[in-house]
């Protein structure tokens, strides 16, 4: 297996006197307020929980003694999730998604964020730069703000007699123009049209998937964003009723029925969130912890989907994949 490596940033500056007044102040056990991604019924959205949990086992955070770990799961309402850990005395946030870390950003200016899972945090104003966050937030990118071109070039390979990319995306959440707009250039740029859907709740769905299937649809790109990490069920299970194929950027939907996907891999990033937690606990300041980015991105083509869809991808595809599903 494959694993495509990108470079850690490196870099360090001056934080702020309050938060390291703050820093100084945590006593044990220090709490941890987690707002996880997905829902709790979800095995793999718990599984990232867990993983967070054995990165803090694996740095030396005993839970109960040097640590509570409050779990909060969103449900829809990330601000409410990050105002009730705090009211119940979060000493750090640990907020997962673009959703809930600008929701934690907004709650705090002093209490210290390690943000997981966020495409681009300085347009989302949480740090100043990724070697310098600066104020009170550093974390872990997942880069799906820069995957645009890269899934057009999926989209490309499996439907090579095509000049059109077709495009579902969440029009409700405040960066889903962006990331449409950055696809459709990388589109222009490889010489092809896009022909996009958005919804604005999930009612919406079912007919966004037929009127792409009627319009010639074979395989549709799905924008990452948290409504669509979300509700990722409902979107491959709505897009096989249609006999479309789904391109998603969370290596879990292609082991849950995506045709294709290309994106970080979470249980790694999970896992060495708490060095930061460790070494923030510890004093050092978030200056000095820049924006980390993924060191493990996997390309899964799930052939089983593809049979079923009646879909052959090509050859280079499977050979270059990290994982086939079957």
């Amino acid at each position: 297996m494959r694993r495509r490596e990108f470079v850690t940033l490196l870099g360090g500056a001056t934080l702020s006197w309050p938060l390291q007044v703050h820093a100084q102040q945590i006593k044990n056990p220090a709490r941890l307020g987690f707002l996880p991604l997905g829902s709790p019924d979800n095995k793999y959205d718990q599984s990232l929980v867990e993983a967070f949990r054995q990165g803090l086992r694996q740095v030396g955070l005993v839970e109960g003694r040097d640590i509570v770990l409050d779990v909060a799961w969103p449900k829809g309402d990330p601000n409410q999730a990050a105002s009730e850990v705090l009211k119940r005395g979060a000493n750090m946030l640990i907020p997962c998604g673009s959703s809930a870390s600008v929701a934690a950003k907004r709650q705090t200016s002093t209490i210290p964020i390690v943000f997981l899972s966020v495409g681009d945090p300085i347009a989302m104003g949480l740090v100043e730069s990724l070697s310098h966050p600066g104020h009170n937030a550093t974390g872990f990118s997942d880069i799906l703000a820069d995957l645009s071109g890269k899934l057009v070039e999926l989209a490309r390979e499996l439907n090579k007699s095509q000049t059109t990319v077709d495009y579902f995306w969440h029009t409700a959440w405040p960066d889903g123009q962006n990331r449409y707009d950055t696809t459709k250039q990388a589109a222009q740029m490889a010489g092809l049209e896009i022909r996009a859907k958005g919804i604005t709740n999930i009612a919406q769905l079912d007919n966004a998937f037929a009127e792409l299937k009627q319009a010639g649809a074979r395989t549709v790109i799905v924008q990452p964003s948290p409504f669509t990490y979300g509700q990722r069920g409902a979107i491959i299970a709505s897009a096989g009723k249609n006999q479309l194929g789904t391109i998603f950027a969370f290596p879990v939907a292609a082991r849950e029925g995506s045709l294709v996907a290309y994106g970080p891999d979470y249980i790694h990033m999970y896992r060495r969130a708490p060095l930061y937690v460790e070494r923030i606990l510890k004093g050092t300041k978030l200056a000095e912890l820049p924006v980390e980015q993924p060191t493990k991105v996997e390309l899964l083509v799930n052939t089983r989907t593809a049979k079923t869809l009646g879909i052959e991808p090509p050859l280079s595809l499977l050979v270059r994949a990290d994982e086939l599903v079957e």
